[in-house]
């Protein structure tokens, strides 16, 4: 009687509904929080069980509905895949990933699977144990992995933490009046001389505005590294990634670097001075710090995105991989104002990304006069790295223009005026002076190879300091700057002027990506 049950007990097609959602999570568990998953999960189970209980009024078979309902669901969530992978293959000259050739192979495979389900005589009822097991076996895997990340991700971040005991490497003397510091990464921003160049634009003015209200502008600054992880762990550490062995290549492992980025040394000195620590959302968890004072983000992070209307970054990824992006590939499925209504929903990830521009570009300037000093504010602002959501006079894009190029150039011109006029209150309203950092994390984010461009063009960056004068007179303010500085000397030389420190600066050294041989751009200052 027991075993009788359990052959009949129907798990599988649950289980079927939930292992793409959960393979996916696995596959981005690094880049998302686990909550963004929840309403897909919660989805992959009530759909399943809406379909199968309709199928079973329909069909009054409880294997054959609990079959369709797990072959229905095969072919939903195997469509937005196929049609990724086969959009090269080919077949008498015909692209097999196209939604004309793709769809008639599906209509016949679900009519013959279906047809074939329901005529047959046999006794199917076996099957059930079978892939009840199958399916449990099946969500082993996804669960692993990521478990495994959660555990990787904890001791990594236990073993930086711990690495980063008490150093008093920095002071302040009882005399010397304490500067604000504020670090502004601008997320691909890439060198004047790449702008010019493949851009069709220029940023000429905006760095001699710059020069004019004090800043030094590093010309032939190059990042050290290509990757914003590389970079960013490299930059707040102060250090490069070789592990001390003077060696061209990143020896540590993904969980490694966002540890160091979320708890670094320029974080930590920067504490033991008694600074408060303001962050701004980036939408990217491996860049929000974990022990920063305040964390400034628009209201909409900060409530559940649980109840948000709008599908986050991880929905609309899913989405993407699934038959339902044949409602917006295949024009006759939607009326015009359904359509519109529906990219509203999905596209949400567009606005949330911009609102968290501009609100980091509005909050800003305001920081000097809401949060007493002394500070340590650091924004990495996604911008003007892709998507592309703004033109260059700041108005809003559905989506991203056709012409890459021209769309970067004009984020590039819309971020320039913002950022003078951020500098210029933040210096204004400051006393004394801050020292205001503007930086690349790498330059820009294209498609270089299908471009013709050479990929080591991604090393060039916006790098500009405003360094107020030292209270000791014989420092200038742009003593040990020089055109060619990169990011890994950022804080050494600040910690070195303003607060004491012992760094000295590093032989500037860049890479392409996790390994190669050390790479230099030819550059040019401006006469």
């Amino acid at each position: 009687m027991i075993k009788s049950l359990r052959s009949k007990f129907t798990l599988y097609p649950f289980l079927f509904g939930i292992y793409p959602v959960l393979a996916l999570i696995a596959h981005n568990a690094a880049e998302m929080e686990l909550t963004d998953g929840g309403r897909a999960l919660i989805s992959a189970i009530l759909v399943p069980l809406g379909l199968y209980v309709i199928l079973l009024f329909v069909v009054k078979n409880p294997t054959k509905s609990a079959l369709l309902t797990s072959f229905f669901l095969l072919l939903f969530y195997s469509y937005g895949q196929l049609n990724i992978l086969s959009r090269s293959w080919t077949i008498f000259n015909l692209p097999l990933g196209r939604h004309r050739i793709l769809i008639p192979i599906y209509i016949v495979i679900f009519i013959v699977i279906t047809w074939l389900i329901l005529k047959t005589k046999r006794d199917l009822s076996g099957s059930t144990r079978f892939l009840n097991a199958f399916g449990i076996i099946l969500l082993i895997f996804p669960l692993y992995q990521i478990a495994a990340f959660q555990i990787e991700d904890y001791q990594a971040q236990q073993k930086q933490e711990q690495a980063l005991t008490k150093s008093n490497l920095v002071s302040l003397t009882n005399d010397q009046l304490p500067l604000d510091v504020y670090y502004i990464v601008v997320d691909g921003y890439p060198r004047s001389d790449f702008i010019s160049q493949y851009l069709g634009a220029s940023n000429t003015e905006f760095l001699e505005s710059l020069e004019n209200r004090g800043f030094f502008v590093a010309h032939c600054s190059l990042s050290n590294y290509t990757d914003t992880r590389f970079s960013l762990a490299s930059t707040l550490n102060m250090t490069y990634l070789d592990g001390g062995d003077n060696i061209p290549q990143v020896i540590y492992p993904g969980s490694t670097l966002d540890s160091m980025i979320r708890s670094g040394n320029v974080q930590q000195n920067f504490s033991e001075l008694g600074y408060t620590i303001v962050t701004f959302e980036s939408g990217y968890k491996w860049l929000r710090w974990e022990e920063s004072d305040i964390h400034l983000a628009p209201a909409q992070e900060r409530s559940s995105h649980f109840f948000n209307i709008g599908f986050n970054d991880f929905e609309q990824l899913l989405l993407d991989t699934t038959a339902a992006k044949l409602l917006f590939d295949l024009p006759f499925i939607l009326n015009p104002v359904q359509k519109d209504r529906l990219a509203e929903i999905v596209n949400n990830p567009r606005a949330a990304h911009r609102e968290r521009v501009l609100y980091a570009l509005e909050k800003l300037p305001a920081i000097p006069e809401e949060i007493p000093g002394p500070k340590f504010v650091y924004a990495h602002i996604i911008f003007p790295h892709p998507p592309f959501v703004l033109d260059a006079d700041g108005g809003p894009l559905q989506n991203s223009p056709p012409d890459e190029l021209s769309a970067y150039a004009d984020q590039i011109n819309y971020i320039d005026r913002r950022l003078l006029e951020i500098v210029d209150t933040l210096i204004e309203k400051s006393d004394p002076d801050p020292v205001i950092v503007i930086q690349g994390d790498h330059g820009a984010t294209i498609e270089y190879q299908d471009l013709g461009i050479d990929p080591s063009k991604r090393l060039g960056i916006l790098n500009v300091y405003y360094l107020p004068a030292n209270l000791n007179d014989s420092i200038t303010p742009h003593e040990s700057l020089y055109p060619t500085i990169t990011p890994v000397n950022t804080f050494r030389l600040i910690f070195d002027r303003y607060f004491n420190g012992e760094y000295g600066l590093l032989d500037d050294k860049s890479i392409i990506g996790r390994q190669s041989p050390y790479t230099n751009l030819e550059c040019a200052l401006p006469e």
